[in-house]
């Protein structure tokens, strides 16, 4: 099966660096026979890189909004999407409608090849889309492979990716404020990107998982026919159930079974909240580290741990877990892990997953943890990834 996780050998790709200011080469519009710009309730804009072994999925994923579309009534929905493939050159923009898809921009040729790993890429997507499309709430849907804070995108063409970094600084520069930032990609849902993309206060909720995403990916018919059916619902109630629905696609459901899949939606102005009481317990750990290594360690072993399954030797940790579990070890830490976990419920909109290894002890974001230097054991790509996470919490 193939999952939304790139080869770890992806990770040594050098990071391009963003230019200061986003620009992009004027559209040739192929068609623009879609709805007018009149504002609707929602649009929901996905980010097709499937320039790699996704290739194959894209097709599903849209034929799965092409069965539901954007519908016509002002108080409605816009589905578009940006597509680039692995097996044929070229960039389309498509406005999706029920049973068919039409191509607002770009063409299936190499003069329209997109490097979807370009942080200029993405930013022209979400001001294009909001230029064409308004409406009252955005959704942004991510979709390729995720590796968490080493960050998004792969793009084998250009051989590029988006770093963390790349994505906090598109989002900061756009001017409409994105309610939903969906991560159809493995691993996304930590405190680090979670912390790192609250800091553009442009982002009011991440859905994303903790563990792999399988390569069917979201239901996207299911999660929209919802959208449809009731346009008027609020941001966290469609969040909730993007949550619901993509775990029941994996639980016998339409997608079959998962059994590692996860998903959660994170507040993200909570997020701020949470690392804060972070820095204060991890600078009494670190002040007395000689005092609190043993439970430190033991915790760690202890919780809930993710890069589906990996024999239990990922490099990712239920944070919440974790500290249930210190604190189970160390009662005298509980001044210090009681805040975080009394802001928890308000921090996570929604957290579910299918009936198998992660049935329990998810509680919706995880925090790099390797379990010893000699596995997965990257302590300046780190720095350099989530630096404002790493200064953050000492």
């Amino acid at each position: 099966m193939t999952y939304r996780v790139p080869k770890l050998a992806v990770v040594l790709i050098i990071i391009l660096m963003l230019t200061s200011i986003f620009t992009f080469p004027q559209v040739v519009v192929l068609a623009n026979n879609e709805p007018g710009n009149q504002v609707k309730k929602w649009t929901f804009m996905v980010y097709i890189d499937a320039d790699n072994n996704l290739d194959p999925y894209a097709e599903l994923d849209l034929k799965e909004m092409e069965s539901i579309g954007s519908t016509g009534d002002v108080k409605d929905v816009n589905i578009v999407a940006l597509v680039d493939l692995l097996y044929v050159n070229g960039t389309v923009m498509y406005y999706i409608s029920k049973g068919s898809r039409i191509p607002v921009w770009g063409n299936w040729s190499s003069e329209y090849e997109l490097n979807m790993g370009d942080p200029k890429t993405l930013a022209w997507f979400i001001n294009e889309t909001v230029n064409r499309y308004p409406a009252e709430h955005y959704a942004l849907i991510l979709w390729n492979h995720g590796d968490n804070w080493h960050g998004f995108g792969w793009d084998d063409t250009n051989h590029d990716y988006l770093s963390i970094e790349e994505i906090r600084r598109v989002l900061s520069s756009i001017d409409v404020e994105i309610d939903i930032l969906g991560f159809d990609a493995c691993l996304m849902s930590s405190i680090e990107v979670t912390y790192t993309l609250s800091l553009t206060g442009k982002v009011d909720i991440i859905v994303a998982s903790e563990e792999y995403i399988p390569g069917y990916g979201w239901p996207y018919d299911k999660v929209l026919e919802k959208l449809v059916e009731n346009p008027d619902m609020t941001p966290r109630d469609f969040a909730k159930i993007i949550v619901e629905e993509y775990v029941k696609s994996y639980t016998r459901g339409s997608q079959g079974f998962a059994p590692y899949a996860t998903l959660s939606a994170v507040e993200l102005n909570k997020v701020g909240g949470v690392v804060s009481h972070l820095e204060k317990l991890t600078s009494i750990l670190l002040e007395n580290i000689d005092k609190y290594k043993t439970a430190i360690k033991i915790a760690s072993e202890r919780a809930e741990r993710f890069w589906f399954g990996m024999w239990r030797q990922g490099p990712y940790i239920d944070l919440k877990d974790f500290l249930l579990k210190l604190i189970e070890l160390r009662k005298d830490l509980e001044t210090y892990i009681t805040p975080i976990l009394s802001e928890w419920s308000e921090l996570i909109i929604a957290c579910n997953s299918t009936r198998g290894p992660h049935i329990s002890n998810v509680y919706g974001l995880t925090i790099y943890f390797p379990r010893n230097k000699e596995q997965f054991y990257e302590p300046e790509p780190y720095y350099e990834s989530v630096p404002e996470f790493a200064e953050a919490t000492g």
